[in-house]
């Protein structure tokens, strides 16, 4: 099983580059291939590519004013989703996990708005809850996650394993497609 990670994040490594890489080492230790691309330094048809390649997905951004960077708002933007006059559906019959990074508590909810168009514009299947990780979850030198919130990072990984193993044995979960 392939789990891709994109850190939508302008900037390559950070906070959430490490909460992105937390979840994708629980599924690692559930015996996933993974594998992350970062948006500030590779191409958005390179990382839909990836997406296409994948089984299951784990989207990570910081948040600005409660919503997700643009980086991965224009990731989503151009990424197809079967239409008619659209060639590919990447996410199609993919599960996806978020990760969101942001500096306190109060951005929470933009954890909903990322599955909002995951779940409803793609029609993904989504491991629940989203992970949202604020400021206190890093270490002081924020190269890390504190314990517990790295081994939450890390069961949330080893749940998406367990999700995509169950969506992939679903004739009709894989099938379901957005409806608009």
């Amino acid at each position: 099983m392939l789990v891709v990670g994109v850190v939508g994040s302008p900037n390559a490594g950070g906070r959430t580059r490490v909460a992105v890489d937390a979840v994708l080492a629980g599924a690692a230790a559930e015996g996933a291939e993974v594998r992350v691309h970062e948006l500030a330094d590779t191409t958005v048809p390179d990382v839909v590519a990836a997406m296409g390649e994948a089984e299951a997905v784990v989207f990570g951004s910081p948040t600005y004013r409660a919503d997700i960077a643009a980086q991965l708002k224009g990731l989503l933007d151009q990424t197809p989703r079967g239409a008619a006059y659209e060639s590919g559906d990447p996410l199609r019959g993919t599960v996806c996990a978020t990760v969101l990074t942001g500096a306190s508590d109060h951005h929470f909810l933009a954890v909903e708005k990322v599955r909002a168009i995951l779940g409803g514009f793609f029609g993904v299947q989504l491991l629940s809850p989203g992970l949202y990780l604020p400021s206190a979850a890093f270490t002081e030198d924020k190269t890390g996650l504190v314990d517990d919130m790295r081994q939450l990072a890390e069961r949330h990984g080893r749940a998406l394993v367990e999700l995509t193993t169950a969506v992939r044995s679903s004739k009709w979960l894989r099938e379901l497609r957005p409806l608009v």
